[in-house]
């Protein structure tokens, strides 16, 4: 299994649900700040959707999600704006009942949104990041953006020139509810695409079958005629065999004696 995999395969999250199922209150609080510090754990959604998680009301780790993707989709979506900073507001009238963020919670953070980000394109302007982020110093951000391609969170590489990052590849995130549909969607049309290849390809077998049987025909055809065509040649009789013989001896004897060219006796003397 690749770091990738490890990433977001949910067996570093285990630890943290096995706790959760026994505990309760403050406990439950404790047991989620943990997963949230913890450098390996980059998705929530298993322990997030314990019962005994979400009955607990000094900390939602959802709403605090949520609030980064309505950031996150304000720059793509300018049509919702007004909208979306109603529900920031919402979010920030509520930050008191949401634990201090830790340094590590924060990083985490602003990685899981580079890797939103990349979701939506491929390359990702230094501003748009700066912006969602929230960093103005470019160097701080280049730092943050390195230490993610390190950990294997995302890979791709830096345009210092045209200042913008271009991405290859980036984790997965907890599925939410709403984008079921649309995963369903993108799955349906990939299985229709890969049977209409699959079709193309059992025609294409079955064309080429064809085309060998009728070809193995047509030469055992040719085969058969030829056959019955050298049975059927007369043979030359005697007086022909006798002058085709005759005509290669003589032509035997003729290069046996060579040419005969006329020329001067250089070697009389005058």
């Amino acid at each position: 299994m690749t770091q990738q995999e490890t990433l977001t395969d949910g067996n570093a999250l285990k630890q943290f649900v096995v706790l959760a199922k026994s505990s309760k209150g403050r406990a439950i609080v404790s047991i989620i700040e943990k997963a949230l510090n913890h450098p390996g754990v980059f998705v929530f959604g298993e322990l997030l959707d314990m019962p005994n998680v979400q009955q607990v009301s000094v900390i939602n780790i959802h709403l605090l999600q949520q609030k980064q993707q309505k950031q996150q989709k304000q720059q793509q979506q300018q049509q919702q704006q007004q909208q979306q900073q109603q529900q920031q507001q919402q979010q920030q009238n509520k930050k008191d009942s949401l634990p201090q963020l830790t340094p590590q919670m924060i990083t985490k953070l602003k990685q899981l949104t580079i890797v939103f980000l990349s979701s939506t394109s491929n390359v990702i302007p230094y501003s748009v990041l700066q912006e969602q982020i929230e960093i103005t110093n470019v160097r701080e951000l280049e730092d943050l953006i390195i230490d993610s391609i390190y950990q294997n969170i995302i890979k791709g590489k830096l345009d210092q020139k045209n200042k913008h990052l271009e991405i290859d590849f980036s984790i997965g995130r907890d599925v939410q509810p709403e984008q079921l549909e649309s995963m369903i969607n993108c799955l349906n049309n990939w299985s229709s695409t890969s049977q209409k290849l699959l079709d193309d390809i059992s025609g294409l077998i079955v064309h080429s079958d064809k085309v060998h049987i009728q070809y193995r025909k047509e030469k055992e055809e040719f085969e058969s005629k030829f056959e019955q065509a050298k049975l059927n040649t007369k043979t030359d009789s005697p007086a022909e065999q006798l002058y085709y013989d005759s005509m290669e001896y003589s032509d035997e004897v003729r290069m046996k004696k060579g040419p005969k060219i006329k020329g001067k006796d250089y070697s009389k003397r005058p």
